[in-house]
């Protein structure tokens, strides 16, 4: 993909976040949650450059039929209108499993009992307070631009409970 283009779920994509029938790696899937088609290619690639390769993780979601794109433009088909909307997804559920996925994703087993907290978050205030121990954890692996590259995703998240 381009950098001016705007990735998106498809369908397929939306009912994979909900779900996980597909056994996509932990950084498949941080992206595909993060991807609402708002943000283009070149955010994605600045914001989740911890990740490693974002282009070729990317082309994974897309010859999988996960993600396409909008072109050069924001103001994508009808299609992206039904990406962003994601109401088939519980947004507790989705951002407990953003945050999960992330954590796992640069940390490994040793985010394992942070896991545990994330899976006994029910509420958007649940979720808030448990962002400052969220960002200290991915701070042991991460960079502070990526740390809160991450936090605002998750942040966003739970703004939309």
């Amino acid at each position: 993909m381009l950098g001016q283009e705007v990735p998106f779920k498809t369908a397929l994509g939306r009912s994979e976040v909900a779900d996980r029938r597909i056994r996509l790696g932990s950084r498949q899937r941080v992206l595909l949650i993060a991807i609402n088609g708002e943000h283009d290619v070149r955010d994605l690639r600045r914001q989740f450059r911890a990740l490693g390769d974002v282009d070729a993780l990317l082309a994974e979601l897309v010859a999988i039929g996960l993600v396409t794109s909008a072109g050069g433009d924001a103001s994508a088909p009808a299609s992206a209108h039904e990406a962003k909307a994601e109401d088939a997804i519980p947004p507790v559920p989705l951002v407990r499993q953003f945050m999960n996925e992330s954590v796992v994703a640069n940390l490994g087993l040793r985010a394992f009992l942070f896991t545990l907290k994330i899976e006994r978050c029910y509420t958007r205030q649940e979720l808030t307070d448990l962002l400052p121990e969220y960002r200290r954890m991915l701070a042991k692996a991460l960079d502070a631009e990526s740390v809160a590259a991450f936090s605002a995703r998750a942040e966003a998240l739970i703004e939309r409970i």
